[in-house]
Parts: C-alpha cells; sequence; structure tokens
C-alpha cells in the first residue's frame, strides 16, 4: 500500500511543475526562460533569432498571474534597443502555460503564447544593419 501511495504522489508530482523553479518553456514563437527571480521571454523573429523579448521581474506562481515586467525593442539605431514597462498574464495547467504581454505604451498586446513545459530553447537576437 505505501509503494501504491509512492507512485501515485510522484505520479501527480510528474504533472506539476514549480513554475519558479528553474525551467524552460516553449512552442515555435516563442521560449520562456525561468528562474526563481523572474523570467525572461524571448519572441522568435523571421528566422532563427529574436527580435523582443520581455523580462518578467517576479517570481511566476501556480494558476493564473499577472506580473509586471519590461518589455525590449531589438533595433539597428543607437542604443539598438527601446524597453518598455509591460503586464505579463496568463495561466499554468498541468505543464501548459497560455502567457500574453501588454504594452501600454505602444498600444500593443503580443500572444496568446501557448508554451508546453521543456519545450523552450533559445536563439541568437537578430542583427541589425
Amino acid at each position: 500500500m505505501r509503494i501504491l501511495g509512492l507512485v501515485w504522489a510522484l505520479a501527480i508530482a510528474a504533472c506539476f511543475t514549480e513554475p519558479n523553479q528553474a525551467s524552460l518553456w516553449g512552442s515555435d514563437q516563442a521560449s520562456l526562460s525561468v528562474t526563481a527571480q523572474g523570467a525572461t521571454l524571448q519572441i522568435l523573429a523571421s528566422g532563427d533569432c529574436y527580435g523582443s523579448y520581455g523580462e518578467i521581474t517576479q517570481p511566476i506562481g501556480f494558476g493564473s498571474f499577472t506580473l509586471p515586467g519590461r518589455y525590449t525593442q531589438l533595433m539597428g539605431v543607437a542604443p539598438g534597443y527601446v524597453r518598455y514597462p509591460a503586464e505579463f498574464s496568463g495561466s499554468i495547467v498541468r505543464g501548459l502555460m497560455t502567457l500574453s504581454v501588454s504594452i501600454p505604451t505602444l498600444q500593443q498586446n503580443l500572444g496568446p503564447f501557448h508554451l508546453t513545459l521543456g519545450e523552450g530553447r533559445t536563439w541568437p537576437p537578430c542583427l541589425y544593419p
């Protein structure tokens, strides 16, 4: 009976990963690298590079969340980027995350991105002439 209980506990634990533990989440459009302090979202541009990214400045919790952060748009003129305040909202359910980014200064919303735990990858930043 103890073995059955242990197997059950491990099966449940496999379905849930503490979001604020170091982990990668991803899709073919975006990749989210999570740490205990926050997260960095790379948004794929054309090709195999990212043209913008977001930084969540607080830990991500279970369930639904709305967190402050920054959105950085890369560009080819000095200093090479522009940063804006942003709000990241979404939810996490059994290894799947839905994430949207609101950038009020630009009156723009990105996403929703549908990210899967363990599918994250990293791309280099796009090089602009």
